[in-house]
């Protein structure tokens, strides 16, 4: 139980899901209830069932439950699908929060069989994800790859940022999986640069807290905790109580680590308490542990006994093998501290029992672990090559284009050129012609001044008649 439960990372996606931005109003409920008194029609009825439902699933998930329940029932009643999907995929996430894992994989694909028959592919999207996340958190990661890389993909083609957030979160959550951080961290700062662009908190305060324990599991501590109060406080800020809880006691395994048992009981006794409230059984179990373990270091056995032995009759209950060793662990740590030996071989044989079983579990995952883990880069590798053969055509495109555009521009220039040639053509032979006609003139002027001259020194033809009649008389 000292490591930060994984859960955690994927679970505040979920409520952006199905609109619990809402909570980041403090009078939400009472405007909410408000508009349940006026409803004057049944969709609008299961519209405000669904966002009260939805506004409630952190702080108060059993009346939330109700609520998401009657909607789906109004739905239902009056045939709109529309409404019918949105409380499946509300009553989805409820399940998920639970950790009934196939009752939310089956509401969740009731919920995509409909939005698939309207056509809504902004409800699609949301689904495919948090099917996703359904097949990430049983760890079947190829599979869960499949989902996020089919919702980023309409998400990407509907221009839906915050889908795209969710999913570029998701991926970064299978690469930490798998221990790759370096590439965590660089999905998480894509998302994280998105989410501030849009001013969405909520999403936000998940990525920061993300991003500290990324740092944590780094050992760098200071950019851990820097990032935990970050988280710590937008959730304050949006009323986040499921978050809040995960938060604080992940800064209390922080403490925890760094041996400052006073800091890290402060802050698990404040994570138990949300935990208890929200009944959530596994984060309750975690904390009752950490804390038990701590008394067995301070020296308060009594104090120890009891909350080691509350975490372990509900890790038995909800069945989860690691917390279960862990405190078997702690159990034989506070028997041998106070001197009943049997009582610690007893708890000591049971966690070395625990972590066999756990190390078989591990042997028979890490079988298949080289085979997911090349699934899993053959399907980031034909994403990147699909992305680069669709920058490929964009380029082309771009290119097709400006070489046309400067073939016109040439095209232009060499018609211009032609045009102011032309006229220049033009000018040169006006100029001649008016030249030749100048000279025309000169001539024909000149031709009729010689006949003019010759007209006047010749005799006129009635003065060589009269000169002809007298020479005649002689």
């Amino acid at each position: 139980m000292t490591k930060p439960v994984q859960y955690f990372f994927v679970l505040f996606t979920l409520f952006i899901h199905f609109g619990v931005d809402v909570l980041a109003q403090n009078n939400k409920t009472d405007s909410l209830l408000i508009l349940l008194k006026k409803n004057n029609s049944d969709t609008s009825k299961v519209n405000h069932l669904n966002a009260l439902g939805s506004h409630l699933m952190n702080s108060n998930p059993d009346t939330s439950f109700i609520l998401i329940s009657e909607a789906l029932s109004i739905a239902e009643k009056v045939q709109w699908k529309k409404g019918i999907a949105h409380s499946y995929g509300n009553l989805g996430v409820y399940n998920y929060i639970r950790a009934d894992y196939n009752k939310s994989l089956d509401c969740y694909l009731k919920a995509l069989k409909i939005d698939e028959e309207l056509n809504n592919m902004e409800g699609k999207a949301k689904l495919l994800g948090n099917i996703g996340l359904v097949y990430a958190e049983q760890g079947y990661y190829p599979k869960a790859l499949d989902y996020y890389l089919m919702a980023l993909k309409i998400a990407e083609e509907l221009e839906d940022k915050p889908g795209i957030i969710r999913h570029l979160i998701n991926i970064g959550v299978l690469y930490y999986n798998q221990a790759d951080y370096p590439k965590a961290l660089d999905y998480y700062f894509k998302a994280l640069k998105f989410a501030e662009a849009l001013g969405n908190k909520n999403a936000i305060s998940g990525i920061i807290g993300n991003i500290g324990i990324v740092y944590y599991d780094l050992k760098n501590y200071p950019k851990a905790l820097e990032y935990y109060f970050k988280a710590l406080e937008l959730k304050k800020e949006l009323g986040n109580k499921n978050g809040i809880a995960n938060t604080l006691g992940n800064i209390g395994i922080l403490y925890k680590d760094q041996g400052d048992n006073s800091k890290a009981l402060e802050y698990y006794f404040m994570a138990l308490k949300i935990a208890e409230e929200l009944g959530d059984k596994k984060g309750t179990a975690r904390h009752l542990g950490n804390i038990g373990s701590i008394y067995t270091g301070l020296g308060k056995y009594t104090d120890a006994e009891n909350y080691l032995q509350q975490a372990l009759k509900m890790d038995k209950e909800i069945g989860v093998l690691s917390y279960e060793k862990d405190v078997e662990s702690y159990f034989a740590e506070l028997y041998s501290k106070t001197n009943r030996h049997k009582l610690a071989l007893e708890h000591y044989k049971r966690a070395v029992e625990l972590k066999d079983t756990l190390f078989n579990e591990e042997k028979n995952k890490e079988l298949t672990q080289k085979e997911m883990n090349y699934e899993f880069e053959k399907k980031e590798a034909a994403t990147k090559a699909e992305q680069e053969k669709k920058d490929a055509v964009t380029k082309i495109i771009i290119y097709s284009i400006s070489f046309c555009f400067v073939l016109v521009l040439l095209l232009a220039v060499f018609i211009f050129r032609g045009y102011k040639q032309k006229q220049k053509a033009n000018i040169i032979i006006n100029h001649q012609k008016e030249l030749v006609e100048e000279k025309q003139k000169d001539i024909m002027d000149s031709i009729h001044y010689a006949k003019k001259i010759q007209q006047s020194l010749l005799p006129t033809e009635k003065y060589i008649q009269k000169t002809l009649t007298r020479l005649k008389k002689i």
